[in-house]
């Protein structure tokens, strides 16, 4: 990611006005890119893919601890913002332009809807037609207003919200990649800092990009700029992950400007040539008009995948389901054991790695920052036992608290939370 020029970037764009609708180009059925998740470690214009650093379409570990840490400790609150176990909310919005807006409105339906949705979840649709990133990138801009009548019109308040998802982009983009993605990173930036400012209790962000645009028959938001979009994404979320100030989460690094981030689902594909998951959009996915606004079917395409997103992620089950995973994850996790829990001394770690595939074993505090490395090896698809003795890396004890032993690595990390009542 190009960090020199975060979070310096001008958050203005040239806003061209976009040309007369016409009719969806379907014969733009494949304009050659490669899907971010399938990129991976290769490049796009000497910029490497995958949803996170490195190349990985895998949360960093810490990171990912840090936003389990964060959704575990949620608490349903009441419209000023004070925990209400009886009558308090978790609320779950929408911030964005049209795209969002005819997306989420139908998974509003269906979460509330959902047989396993918890009970104290409200799903909330603030996204608005024409609201694009360069309009709302102002704290000062009318679309705030818009989200707050949006909220108290649902019996919610600005205080109660917890929860974002974001779908932005440009109208009209200029200037090639991957400056015209560094505007949207920046305007992202902004986004998010006055999401904490006016909602203060949102504590997860998550984001989608833009979905294939190779039918799009206007200047709107075209090819490859809606590909290019996800890379401004991946680049925020890199940021936050790096440690830039401007971006903090942790109140344990200084002053909060932004909630915790990280993608939802990635839903871009090359058209009819797909991705490795077998995703494709086909041209009666998208509004005959312009070939960029989903059609009825393309919406429920994105409705059931934020769906699918929020009902199995770990950083979202412990609010938006009332129990236990409505349906089995695609891929079980790692079963991990820590006995005792609490501990007054040494906790003995228990799992069983995957023939085959790379493991470590960590300790991570209540913020995601990693403490300890424990062990790392490649499974024999028999069980790995480690021992934590309460210290970090340095050999120094460590407080008492709250701390996550994870095992990642391979197809399917997992973590558990440990409470350390002192060291030996």
């Amino acid at each position: 990611m190009p960090r020199s020029s975060f979070p310096l970037l001008a958050a203005a764009v040239l806003c061209l006005a976009a040309a007369p609708a016409r009719a969806s180009n379907c014969a733009g059925t494949s304009v050659g890119l490669v899907p971010l998740t399938d990129l991976g470690t290769g490049t796009y214009q000497g910029y490497q893919g995958g949803l996170y650093a490195g190349g990985s379409s895998h949360r960093p570990a810490a990171h990912d601890a840090a936003g389990v840490s964060i959704a575990t400790a949620l608490a349903p609150l009441d419209t000023l913002g004070q925990p209400d176990a009886v009558n308090g909310r978790f609320v779950l919005i929408s911030i964005g332009m049209s795209n969002a807006t005819m997306e989420f409105a139908p998974f509003v339906q269906k979460a509330m809807g959902y047989s396993a949705r918890h009970p104290k979840l409200l799903v909330i649709d603030c996204a608005k037609g024409g609201q694009s990133a360069n309009l709302i990138s102002s704290p000062t801009a009318a679309y705030w207003d818009t989200v707050f009548t949006r909220l108290r019109g649902r019996g919610s308040a600005p205080l109660q919200a917890q929860a974002v998802w974001i779908k932005e982009a440009d109208p009209g983009p200029t200037g090639g990649f991957p400056a015209a993605t560094n505007t949207l990173l920046a305007q992202l930036g902004s986004i998010v800092r006055i999401i904490h400012q006016k909602m203060p209790n949102v504590r997860l962000v998550y984001f989608t990009s833009r979905i294939y645009a190779g039918y799009a028959s206007s200047t709107l938001n075209p090819e490859p700029y809606a590909y290019e979009s996800g890379f401004a994404v991946k680049w925020l979320i890199e940021a936050q992950v790096s440690g830039v100030d401007s971006l903090n989460y942790d109140p344990g690094q200084g002053a909060v400007e932004a909630p915790w981030l990280a993608w939802g689902p990635y839903l871009w594909a090359d058209g009819l040539v797909g991705r490795a998951d077998s995703l494709k959009w086909t041209c009666d996915e998208f509004v005959t008009s312009d070939g960029t606004h989903p059609s009825a079917l393309g919406t429920q395409l994105v409705s059931d995948s934020l769906l699918q997103f929020f009902s199995h992620d770990e950083t979202t089950v412990p609010w938006f389901l009332a129990g236990p995973l409505a349906v089995e994850p695609s891929v079980p996790r790692i079963a991990l054991a820590a006995a005792p829990n609490p501990a007054a001394g040494a906790v003995t770690v228990s799992f069983t790695p995957r023939a085959g595939e790379r493991w470590w074993l960590e300790v991570l505090d209540p913020s995601g920052r990693r403490v300890r490395t424990l062990a790392s090896g490649v499974g024999q698809g028999a069980v790995v036992r480690g021992r934590w003795d309460g210290r970090d890396d340095s050999g120094a004890r460590l407080a008492a608290g709250v701390y996550w032993v994870r095992v990642a690595g391979g197809s399917a990390p997992s973590a558990r939370r440990v409470v350390l009542l002192s060291s030996e």
